[in-house]
């Protein structure tokens, strides 16, 4: 009885000292409140949920030039006793944040009405506040908890909710039945950071702000323009930008990739990627202003500054074409450009040749994670029944999970569990793939080593969970802290999980084959001889899709249709763009389309899938993915049209991202209507691959052992036949 005095009072002087920092030093508690993460927790359960402040039910009263709301995706539940979720959302560094608050949306278990509960909220492990769960005022409720904006800090923050809630019986024990005790967050809640815009100064360390941002979420005021001429070196360089600032943009990619010629000349933000003697004489005046005494021979360079209506402009340019993929490379690796705090500077030719060589001798390692890189610390469980932690995964364009995926987790438990009934299940997005029981035995530090079973082997999943079953014995008579289940998966523990390969071409799988860990793979783009406006943009658009999260280092390669000369030309991954009369190189694939086009290229033809109709199959575009017949284990992207309106009804498709979700299967025709239809045709296209003899013998053991009985008693049948018939033929010719 004294002993639980005693912890009453230290938890009540805990919990004045706490409501004294966020009454009015939350600022103070920023700074000084420096713990990790296991120690606010532990606190928090040190503290007593009747205790909590009334929920804040008031929005409140701010206000900014611009804000943005990061909005949760999913509905979150917290269940069992104690649980903690954490949300991350980004702040740019071109943002000057003036406040920041969380709408938070609960719905509330029936449980939790005569017990006490709460919810505690952290910015970055700093506590914010806390606040008491009632059901008697009502069981779906919305409040707000305003974020002190020194806690946000530039970069990605996380908010944590925290829900502790204890159902105890008459005698003050726990309750058996606590897993039906929840908290569910909407996914309608979000958090609200309100900000203005700081001057980009013409520092090309702020790439790629201005060009795209939070206030022009489309890109719809951003130009990327090359040359009249269109080099194939401008349009490598401008292709990796546009990929690029595509990344960049939200629900909707409106970027435009024109010619210099159709660029608009005082009205947005502009970048001009341009070999030196393409350039007009306005801007070859600008470069010799800042050439001094270098040249362009070898070099690149990139100038921030404005055009006529002093609208942000980016040059780059160069007299040599790989000098202005050199440009583009350091323009989108985050770690060099951000050293350029400059309006002007030169890039020479081999400058990512080092990075190049190491990222391919990287490839050996690739994949490894531990969990504190991942997650920044270990995982902690508390509380009894079914407990789970999500850990996500750093994955980017083109990831599938390869057949060496290997798990080492490395975790301990209280040693007061029911272990007939006490497990660690771990699985791969939502599908179970290993699990193991606990024991007391090695309650102080147990291992799960597996690794990855056939059925996820080539597939995609955006996080790991692990999750604990933590059963007590006689549960019902264990109401103190101190005999709370627990677990902890320490933070050394390793997911091997490298990039492996599909066999199947998807555009659900997109952006595979043509992206592979982030990085453009083996890529050439083919275009027609005479690219028009309309085929230049919709490339761009396509590209961009391809081009998630892109890396630099990848490797992207442009050429017309006219200068493949041979096969050896075609051995890589293909996106070509146009139609069967202005791109040669379509027409030369026409055979092997899935919808082919007729004699003189004017509509499109049925095939065994789909009868079109004659005045369908003329305004129709088509995606067809293909297996190269040039290279093995290489895909081909024909975007395919009859002419630059029926290719425009391809832009306007692909350029939503709701839109692009939608795209599936291999095949996709596309109406005036921006109505498509998929298709699955490559299965019956693709040849079959010869299985090896180790392969035949293995799965068709019996079979292979009967044959080869059998072919040897006909081989003896026959032997002794021709016995037979050579005695009979020598007994005849005796006599």
């Amino acid at each position: 009885m004294a002993g639980s005095r005693k912890r009453i009072a230290i938890s009540a002087v805990l919990f004045i000292l706490l409501a004294f920092i966020f009454s009015g030093m939350r600022v103070e508690a920023a700074i000084l409140y420096q713990t990790d993460k296991d120690e606010v927790l532990a606190d928090i359960m040190d503290s007593a949920p009747e205790d909590a402040e009334e929920p804040d039910t008031q929005a409140p009263q701010v206000s900014a030039e611009n804000y943005k709301n990061f909005a949760y995706s999913e509905d979150i539940v917290l269940s069992g006793i104690f649980q903690t979720n954490t949300f991350y959302f980004e702040v740019p560094e071109y943002w000057d944040s003036s406040y920041a608050y969380a709408m938070i949306q609960v719905e509330l278990s029936q449980l939790i009405q005569d017990v006490p509960a709460s919810l505690t909220f952290m910015v970055n492990n700093v506590p914010v506040t806390s606040y008491k769960m009632d059901y008697q005022n009502g069981k779906t409720q919305t409040f707000y908890v305003e974020i002190p904006i020194e806690m946000v800090k530039e970069g990605y923050n996380n908010f944590d909710v925290t829900g502790y809630a204890r159902v105890y019986d008459e005698e003050g024990c726990l309750d058996d039945f606590s897993g039906a005790n929840w908290i569910s967050i909407s996914k309608d809640s979000f958090i609200q950071v309100g900000y203005g815009l700081k001057e980009h100064d013409q520092m090309i360390s702020n790439y790629p702000y201005p060009f795209i941002s939070t206030v022009d979420e489309d890109g719809s005021s951003t130009y990327i323009a090359v040359s009249d001429a269109l080099d194939e070196k401008e349009l490598e360089a401008a292709l990796m930008v546009r990929a690029d600032l595509g990344s960049e943009t939200a629900m909707e990619d409106d970027i435009s990739l024109v010619s210099y010629s159709v660029l608009p000349k005082s009205v947005g933000n502009k970048i001009i990627i341009s070999l030196y003697d393409h350039l007009d004489e306005e801007l070859r005046q600008e470069v010799q202003e800042g050439l001094g005494d270098r040249d362009l021979k070898t070099q690149a360079m990139i100038k921030f500054m404005e055009d006529e209506s002093n609208n942000p402009l980016l040059l780059i340019t160069s007299e040599n074409g790989d000098c202005l993929v050199e440009a583009v490379t350091m323009l989108l690796d985050e770690n060099r450009v951000s050293q350029e705090k400059v309006s002007q500077t030169f890039v020479k030719e081999g400058s990512a040749q080092i990075i190049k060589e190491v990222s391919a001798s990287s490839d050996m390692i690739a994949g490894r994670y531990t969990l504190e890189e991942l997650t920044e610390s270990g995982l902690r469980f508390i509380g009894p029944f079914h407990q789970t932690a999500d850990i996500y995964l750093p994955f980017s364009g083109g990831y599938v999970l390869s057949d060496a995926g290997k798990i080492v987790l490395k975790f301990r438990y209280s040693e007061n569990l029911d272990f007939r009934r006490s497990m660690i299940t771990v699985y791969w997005g939502d599908v179970p793939v290993a699990s193991k029981k606990l024991s007391k035995e090695n309650a102080g530090g147990d291992e799960l080593s597996f690794t990855m079973p056939e059925d996820v082997i080539g597939t995609y999943a955006g996080k790991i969970s692990v999750a604990f079953e933590l059963e007590l014995p006689d549960l019902f008579c264990t109401p103190r802290m101190d005999e709370m289940p627990w677990a902890y998966v320490t933070e050394d523990s390793v997911f091997y999980l490298p990039v492996g390969t599909e066999s199947e071409y998807s555009f659900s799988s997109r952006p595979y084959p043509f992206e592979i860990s982030s990085m453009f793979h083996d890529l050439l783009v083919v275009i027609p001889d005479e690219i028009t406006e309309e085929e230049l943009d919709t490339l761009g658009h396509i590209i961009a899709m391809y081009g998630e999260s892109i890396s630099p280092y990848g490797e992207l390669l442009v050429k017309r249709a006219g200068e493949l000369s041979s096969d050896s030309d075609k051995a890589g991954n293909i996106i070509t763009i146009g139609n069967y009369n202005d791109n040669s190189f379509i027409k030369e694939l026409n055979d092997k389309l899935y919808f082919r086009y007729n004699e003189d290229g004017t509509a499109f033809e049925s095939n065994g899938q789909l009868v079109l109709s004659e005045d369908y199959a003329k305004r129709i575009a088509s995606l067809q993915l293909l297996y190269s017949p040039y290279a093995e284990d290489k895909a081909i992207l024909v975007a395919g049209a009859l002419n630059d309106t029926t290719l425009s009804n391809l832009r306007s498709f692909i350029r939503e991202d709701k839109n692009v979700w939608k795209l599936e299967k291999d095949t996709v025709l596309i109406d005036d209507e921006l109505e498509i239809k998929t298709f699955e045709m490559a299965a019956a296209k693709k040849e079959q691959k010869q299985p090896v003899l180790k392969t035949v013998l293995e799965t068709n053991k019996d079979s292979v052992i009967f044959a080869i009985v059998a072919t040897s008693v006909m081989l003896l049948l026959l032997l002794a036949v021709i016995l037979i018939l050579i005695r009979i033929y020598w007994r005849q010719r005796k006599k």
